[in-house]
């Protein structure tokens, strides 16, 4: 599931791409990217 969100988010939308979770904060892209190793190891 988690290389989907990979493929079709992280890899083709730009940084200051907002989203909103409907959980937790809303964020962008940019600010999240870093935290995808620890997502992808624990299989989120």
């Amino acid at each position: 599931m988690f290389t989907a969100s990979e493929d079709r988010l992280f890899a083709v939308l730009p940084d200051e791409t907002w989203f909103y979770p409907g959980h937790c904060d809303d964020s962008t892209l940019g600010k999240e990217r870093p935290s995808l190793a620890e997502w992808r190891a624990r299989s989120w």
